[in-house]
């Protein structure tokens, strides 16, 4: 699908299809052409009209290619991470959104529904984020870093819900909501970082105090939401990971309680269970079998013994 939004030179803003380029061409003024759906030759050879590499095509074209920046001689060229899907507990569904960003043009590529370019197409001030390229550019990505920056955020709390059900009654279920989260907080992490340069580099192609202090602004308002949600993700994933660590020593501590439990039991009853399969032996003659109260003296050296190894026990603070 192909949606395109021209602003005329009397800041008429009108919507339509692709036919809206050949009068931004022949009058000038200001355009938005958003491509949805997969690259096909239709929209490849449109995008070709407007100069756009080969190279960036085919990156465009591939459903995961890292993040960044590429200045080209009609346009700069940006892919970053957006969001098709957001839900709790960081639950997202991650979109590659493409933009080129040229003189009196924005062309947005994305191949499943953008949640930033949704946005950006029901607010109030879209004429006038068409009429300047580069700051539209700005807010769809500002747009998408704030969606991550929330969910983040909001995450923070389940950690420490997390955080104290471990520590009360930790369980399987626990663990595995642990172990899915710092999996995509990893995957994020990973992206943050490629946003973070990206920012950067675009502090270094777009950044002149002396054009608009406005856009200076923005630049370093990017870079600052994509710094820290690179450092908070690399911290929610280690706090994540100390979680997971801290469970499994919770169990292994646990595990060597009952099994130090069990060792005293079997030692109290491996002494006794050997003296009563000794005299339980079907020998004709065993002397002991004779005794008047053999029976009695038997239990009381058992009582005897295993008092002993209770007292024992107790004295090495077993249990």
């Amino acid at each position: 699908m192909i949606q395109a939004h021209w602003v005329n030179p009397t800041l008429t803003h009108v919507s339509g299809d692709e036919s809206l380029i050949t009068q931004w061409r022949d009058f000038g003024g200001w355009l938005w052409l958003d491509i949805q759906g997969e690259l096909n030759g239709n929209a490849k050879s449109l995008l070709q009209t407007f100069g756009c590499h080969e190279l960036a095509l085919k990156d465009v074209q591939r459903d995961r290619h890292p993040p960044k920046v590429e200045w080209f001689q009609e346009h700069t060229f940006i892919i970053f991470r957006g969001l098709t899907e957001l839900g709790d507990n960081l639950n997202f569904k991650p979109l590659q959104l493409s933009l080129f960003v040229g003189e009196g043009y924005l062309i947005t590529v994305h191949s499943r529904p953008s949640l930033s370019i949704q946005q950006h197409r029901e607010r109030q001030d879209l004429t006038s984020l068409i009429t300047n390229p580069q700051r539209f550019a700005l807010s769809v990505l500002h747009y998408s870093a704030g969606l991550f920056l929330e969910a983040l955020l909001s995450f923070d709390s389940d950690l420490i819900r997390i955080e104290d059900e471990m520590l009360e009654h930790g369980n399987d279920q626990l663990l595995k909501d642990l172990i899915r989260c710092r999996s995509q907080l990893r995957k994020m992490q990973r992206n943050f970082n490629y946003h973070e340069t990206l920012a950067n580099e675009l502090i270094t192609l777009w950044d002149d105090p002396e054009e608009t202090v406005e856009l200076t602004h923005r630049l370093r308002d990017l870079y600052d939401r994509c710094e820290r949600l690179a450092s908070l993700s690399a911290q929610q994933y280690e706090i994540c990971g100390d979680l997971i660590d801290g469970y499994f020593s919770l169990s292994s501590h646990e595990l060597n309680n009952t099994m130090r439990i069990l060792t005293v039991v079997t030692s109290i009853f491996v002494p006794l269970g050997f003296l009563a399969g000794l005299y339980g032996m079907n020998f004709d003659y065993i002397p002991e079998l004779h005794i008047r109260n053999g029976y009695f003296i038997l239990l009381g050296a058992m009582a005897t013994l295993a008092a002993a190894m209770i007292a024992i026990f107790k004295a090495k603070r077993w249990f």
